[in-house]
């Protein structure tokens, strides 16, 4: 598939250095497949077509452990689970005020 689009701030041997901003810095019609470092977050995220969706990421832990999964306690925006997969949250769960978790038929949303 050819490259249609790309908005690289500058390409080093060392890597690719990528669009980077505030999540109010969000471009407000991305085209699906945007990749940006949120630095409000501190992490990658990339545009599905619908919504910003973090990319990586997964278990850290000391040295090369890899056993623990971290999750924020208070949700602050909308969120739908995608329809027929589940989603797991740990520990004493906040959804703020005027924010709705929508759980669609098929899907679970588990906290323990």
């Amino acid at each position: 598939m050819p490259l249609t689009r790309a908005k690289l701030v500058g390409v080093k041997l060392e890597g690719v250095d990528v669009p980077a901003g505030t999540t109010a810095q969000r471009e407000s019609t991305p085209e699906t497949g945007t990749l940006r470092f949120n630095t409000s977050d501190a992490r990658f995220e990339g545009y599905t077509g619908s919504a910003w969706a973090l990319v990586g990421g997964g278990a850290t832990g000391g040295g090369a452990d890899e056993v623990f999964i971290e999750n924020d306690q208070t949700v602050t925006t909308d969120y739908t689970i995608t329809t027929n997969k589940n989603a797991v949250s740990a520990g004493t769960i906040t959804v703020n005020g005027g924010v709705t978790v929508t759980v669609p038929s098929g899907s679970r949303w588990v906290v323990v």
